[in-house]
């Protein structure tokens, strides 16, 4: 019984050295960039001239809006990463406790940040101070999507590996977030 010509060229790559060569290169290459663990580095991208309002702002009896470009006033920086829920790319934004310090907030405060669905987190200033968390306002330099988790994601970058894992939980990593309210 004859192979198909096609057939063959297709089981020789399979098993030769060029293939096994090109896929080990590309797990070093593409590998490390979907899946870093939390290499926050600055941004490559420019700061956001985008003024859609984004995230209401409760202080007190105080109440307003910042917009993409108001939160990126702020330095930002960028982590190449694959979200736990699956949104996979550059995503950038701020440091929560710049935002937060930024709004006259102070770093022993409360907050509460509320989702679109109004799931809420709390964050004590004790564990903003142990787990530095990450504002991300866009995904690859675009603002982030409704379906994409946006328009604002929390992640605690350092915390990536073990949310992975399943050792420690998702809870405090909240996305489409709408609101920030001091306690």
């Amino acid at each position: 019984m004859s192979v198909h010509p096609r057939v063959a060229q297709i089981q020789w790559f399979r098993f030769s050295p060029a293939a096994i060569f090109i896929s080990v290169l590309a797990s070093w290459i593409f590998i490390p960039t979907l899946h870093a663990d939390g290499a926050v580095v600055p941004s490559q991208y420019p700061n956001s001239q985008n003024q859609k309002l984004v995230l209401s702002v409760t202080i007190g009896y105080d109440q307003h809006w910042l917009s993409l470009a108001d939160i990126e006033t702020l330095p930002i920086y960028d982590i190449e990463m694959t979200h736990p829920e699956g949104i996979s790319g550059r995503f950038t934004g701020v440091w929560l406790n710049d935002l937060i310090e930024q709004q006259g907030i102070s770093a022993d405060q409360r907050i509460r940040l509320i989702a679109l669905d109004n799931y809420t987190v709390f964050l004590e200033g004790e564990e903003r101070a142990r787990t530095r968390y990450f504002l991300t306002t866009r995904l690859d330099g675009e603002p982030i999507a409704l379906d994409q988790l946006g328009p604002l994601t929390l992640i605690a970058p350092d915390n990536l590996a073990a949310v992975r894992a399943g050792t420690m939980p998702l809870t405090r990593w909240i996305w489409s977030i709408k609101e920030l309210r001091k306690q």
